[in-house]
C-alpha cells in the first residue's frame, strides 16, 4: 500500500511547488498511472515515494511505514 497525504515539494524556499497538496492511496493489487504534461510533478512524486528526495511537507507511507522514519538504505 502506498499513501500520500497532503504532500508538497518545493525546491526554492516555498515560492514555487513542483508538487502541491497531493493526496492519494494505492492499495495492494491496484495499479496507478501518473499522467500529465512535462513539469507537472510526476517524477518528483515517484522520487518522494522511493525517498530519493524528501517532501517539503506531508507524509508518504509505504506498507504502513512513513518513508522518512526508515533508514535511508535498506539493502546497503
Amino acid at each position: 500500500m502506498i499513501k500520500l497525504t497532503h504532500v508538497f515539494k518545493s525546491f526554492d524556499s516555498g515560492e514555487t511547488y513542483a508538487v502541491n497538496d497531493l493526496s492519494f492511496q494505492v492499495l495492494k493489487g491496484e495499479t496507478l498511472v501518473l499522467l500529465g504534461s512535462s513539469g507537472c510533478g510526476k517524477t518528483t512524486t515517484l522520487k518522494m515515494i522511493n525517498r530519493l528526495i524528501e517532501p517539503t511537507q506531508g507524509t508518504v507511507v509505504v506498507d504502513g511505514k512513513d518513508v522518512l522514519s526508515e533508514n535511508e538504505c535498506r539493502n546497503c
